[in-house]
């Protein structure tokens, strides 16, 4: 069946006007000489337990974190959910994302904000201690 209107032509765009889109250059970017950052968009940070220690990541050990990227399934991923930091491998569990580590898995909430993926981990020195704080 075929219609006889004109299409495109009987239809009315709607008045919005919207401001242009903002170059990416003048979009507000964190400091880089601020506390946790690396050169560039790049973050340090090190495990206070064993939770990754699986992945030959014992307690100690310093990741850098690059928030260039969104960390995909599979990945290792740094997340900030409720004012916490929280890394493990990027999961779907129950059509959710969440978090697995050697403890077990946890689910994330809709506050839960992806802060970039693992890619680079440096094992903490033999014969040093390390001091992991209660909590």
């Amino acid at each position: 069946m075929r219609s006889v209107r004109g299409g495109a032509a009987a239809q009315e765009c709607l008045p919005l006007d919207l401001p242009p889109p903002e170059p990416p250059a003048a979009r507000a970017r964190p400091a880089a000489n601020s506390p946790g950052r690396a050169d560039g968009d790049d973050v340090r940070i090190r495990l206070r337990n064993d939770a990754l220690a699986s992945h030959g990541w014992p307690a100690g050990t310093e990741l850098l974190v690059s928030t260039d990227r969104r960390p995909r399934r599979g990945e290792v991923a740094l997340v900030r959910e409720g004012g916490r930091l929280k890394i493990g491998v990027l999961e779907i569990q129950f059509g959710r994302s969440a978090l697995r580590t050697d403890h077990g898995a946890t689910l994330l909430g809709s506050t839960a904000r992806m802060v970039g993926v693992v890619t680079v981990a440096g094992a903490p020195l033999a014969g040093m201690p390390v001091v992991v704080p209660p909590g």
